[in-house]
């Protein structure tokens, strides 16, 4: 398999890169089609869900790689996804990159949880090249 990263006016190609397959959760459908979008480019598998509850679902169906993951969602936030993640032993290792538009009401919560191993944020708005650079490096340590 043959991945590309894109960045910028430059191409890097890693032929040895082995298909990971990242869980992209987001509220809002554009968001998420467009995060899923940008990971499917450089070869990334991608799944979706739209909220915390199919999150959890998904996880439970298929352990992802890598999950991206919205803080603010209307029925469970995405703080409480990560937290419900890490409590279980088989959920616990899986790399968390948080997208958020950061609200200080959550700030003091996701600066307590980025203190964990394999827990990362990136703040909207990001570019494709900081998404791609952000989900590589968390895999990258997790490996």
């Amino acid at each position: 398999m043959t991945t590309t990263f894109s960045t910028m006016n430059t191409n890097i190609t890693d032929t040895s890169a082995p298909r990971y397959q990242v869980l992209v959760v987001d509220d809002e459908p554009l968001l998420c089609r467009m995060v899923s979008v940008m990971l499917k480019r450089v070869g990334y598998e991608i799944r979706t869900a739209y909220n915390g509850t199919e999150a959890l679902q998904a996880v439970a169906e298929q352990l992802p790689d890598l999950i991206t993951l919205d803080v603010m969602m209307p029925d469970i936030s995405g703080l409480d996804v990560a937290r419900r993640l890490r409590a279980d032993e088989r959920t616990s290792a899986i790399p968390i990159v948080f997208v958020t538009a950061l609200d200080r009401s959550v700030s003091d919560e996701l600066r307590a949880l980025s203190e964990q191993p394999g827990i990362y944020h990136l703040d909207k708005p990001f570019s494709q090249h900081q998404l791609v650079t952000q989900v590589a490096d968390a895999l990258r340590a997790h490996v």
